[in-house]
């Protein structure tokens, strides 16, 4: 009944879109604004995404580095990183079965620091979408006033929160530490293996920090500048600023369990902000839709992955019954070096 629960919340997005395909969109403009498509421009976009994918994967490896996970090769990453961003078009992060998390374990890496990497890769995202999205707030308010004093308030807040789990960040191992032996399920060997990746997140220097947030930003500067090209590829006239903004309140809302990857939610941003600076309500919704196909160009070498995992069996997937090992499945054993480019 839980899961029909979140799975029917996150049907607000899709219910959105429907509503705005049957009851905004003329189409005979919409197949106006397709048909003088700046292809360019369209195609500037996909080379974002591939520079977005780089990005992560450039970040992963440092997440191997902070998390004790075993070093893997850049091309081991890139692999990963189109296979997990195509697979997120279609199912929530959250409950997304093809994770990084879940290949990271058919690897062979142990289940308790790719957790923990996981949760690491999660946080700043998460971190990002809340930086990006109050400075977006803040730069829209005055074409959305309600925003100003939500976006200053949050920022407030989420500056002192962050500045407080950095300040107290060992204090907080040491509570997680305490708490995870009382958890059901895992042995000793589990636990210490757990207890030792929190160790290493928790003992990151502020140096180190800074390097991982500038690199999370940097991925949501990037997704913000797809749109933009993307909006100039449908002869949409708004500022480079604005295009940034307008992001921002959309990782924002991403951020809520609302819907499949943005859809219908972001649109519906789109819709209003556009009605706002005076756009069309049906250039908003293709801007939409377009964004969701280019990733899918950009993402889709990760389907190459996926078939090579799901139906030739040569991702490197753990065998099962093997135990893990501190060392167990560094992709650059478990995988020849010309085995792992496309």
């Amino acid at each position: 009944m839980r899961w029909l629960g979140r799975w029917g919340l996150r049907a607000t997005g899709p219910v959105v879109l429907v509503f705005l395909l049957v009851r905004v969109v003329d189409y005979g403009e919409l197949r106006d604004i397709v048909g003088e498509l700046q292809l360019l421009w369209a195609l500037a976009a996909v080379g974002m995404v591939q520079l977005i994918i780089l990005f992560r994967s450039l970040r992963w490896i440092e997440i191997h580095e902070a998390s004790g996970l075993p070093r893997a090769p850049l091309t081991y990453q890139l692999r990963l990183t189109y296979a997990t961003v195509l697979a997120t078009l279609v199912l929530p992060q959250i409950l997304n079965p093809f994770s990084r998390f879940v290949l990271l374990l058919q690897d062979g890496y142990q289940a308790s620091r790719a957790a923990v990497a996981a949760v690491l890769e999660k946080g700043l995202d998460f971190v990002a979408f809340v930086a990006f999205g109050l400075l977006g707030s803040i730069f829209l308010a005055s074409t959305f006033g309600a925003l100003v004093w939500w976006a200053v308030g949050a920022a407030v807040l989420m500056l002192v929160l962050i500045a407080g789990a950095y300040a107290a960040r060992s204090y907080l191992v040491r509570i997680i530490l305490a708490l995870i032996p009382k958890l059901p399920g895992g042995g000793d060997s589990v636990d210490d293996d757990r207890l030792g990746a929190l160790r290493e997140i928790g003992s990151l220097n502020g140096r180190t920090l800074v390097r991982f947030l500038l690199w999370s930003l940097l991925i949501a500067f990037t997704q913000a500048t797809t749109l933009y090209f993307l909006s100039r590829s449908v002869g949409v006239g708004l500022s480079y600023p604005f295009m940034v903004a307008l992001w921002g309140v959309v990782a924002l809302t991403m951020l809520l369990p609302l819907s499949v990857n943005g859809v219908g939610t972001r649109e519906g941003i789109f819709v209003l902000a556009f009605s706002a600076a005076d756009k069309s309500a049906d250039a908003a919704v293709a801007l939409g839709l377009l964004l969701l196909i280019v990733v899918a160009i950009g993402s889709s070498p990760g389907a190459i992955e996926w078939l090579r995992r799901f139906f030739f069996r040569t991702g490197g997937t753990a065998q099962p019954g093997v135990p893990e090992t501190a060392s167990a499945a560094s992709p650059s054993a478990t995988h020849p070096q010309g085995e792992q480019s496309w």
